[in-house]
């Protein structure tokens, strides 16, 4: 397997920061990328990185209470994300750049972390999808899944990359998706856009295929 995967990673916040008494923008949006990044320092990111460690526990505290807003809140405002899909020189989807070879599926909805920990294996093993990467998502409630996609050197428009992400979000729908017995889980759709950001969270089990 191809293994310099190459993405966009870009510092928090996703969306502007407003001033809680004014409700004027304190720190704009980032919109252009820190630098590029491998999938390999990915995985290490997510695996050992002692800053993302901190910000993914402090972010996961409003939880412990019931707090989703605070929670969502937190998590647009600290958590460094990457575009899986390739390296961009914007965060927009026509300023693409590079392809990656990578799309993104995020699973949804899970009841417990016990079940997102079985389901990052089930991913992982799957011998269809063949991820590089999984990990548990800030939430602890989902997964997300790196996939690779077959390569064709000088056709790897975003057409073509569209039509690779929608293939593979509507495979794990159908296999892993919401049914009788699997409660609420579901495909985030906003993974179509090629530009699609993916949080960085500390898992120290994520599983990353060499």
């Amino acid at each position: 397997m191809k293994n310099e995967f190459k993405m966009s990673l870009f510092a928090a916040p996703i969306s502007p920061v407003k001033d809680s008494l004014t409700g004027r923008v304190s720190r704009p949006a980032t919109v252009y990328p820190s630098r590029e990044v491998t999938l390999q320092e990915v995985a290490r990111l997510i695996t050992g990185d002692p800053a993302l460690e901190h910000l993914t526990r402090q972010l996961r505290l409003p939880l412990e209470t019931g707090d989703k807003e605070r929670f969502s809140e937190l998590k647009r405002q600290t958590l460094p994300y990457v575009t899986p899909c390739g390296t961009f020189s914007y965060r927009k989807s026509d300023r693409l750049l590079a392809p990656s070879g990578l799309v993104v599926v995020d699973v949804d909805g899970l009841d417990s972390t016990a079940e997102a920990e079985a389901l990052r294996r089930q991913l992982f093993d799957d011998a269809y999808l063949c991820p590089a990467l999984c990990f548990i998502s800030p939430s602890e409630r989902g997964v997300k899944a790196f996939v690779p996609y077959p390569e064709h050197p000088g056709n790897e428009t975003p057409a073509y990359i569209s039509e690779h992400i929608l293939g593979v979000m509507n495979y794990v729908e159908y296999v892993y998706g919401d049914g009788e017995t699997r409660g609420s889980r579901k495909v985030d759709p906003s993974g179509k856009d090629i530009v699609r950001s993916c949080f960085l969270c500390h898992d120290p089990n994520a599983l990353f295929r060499i």
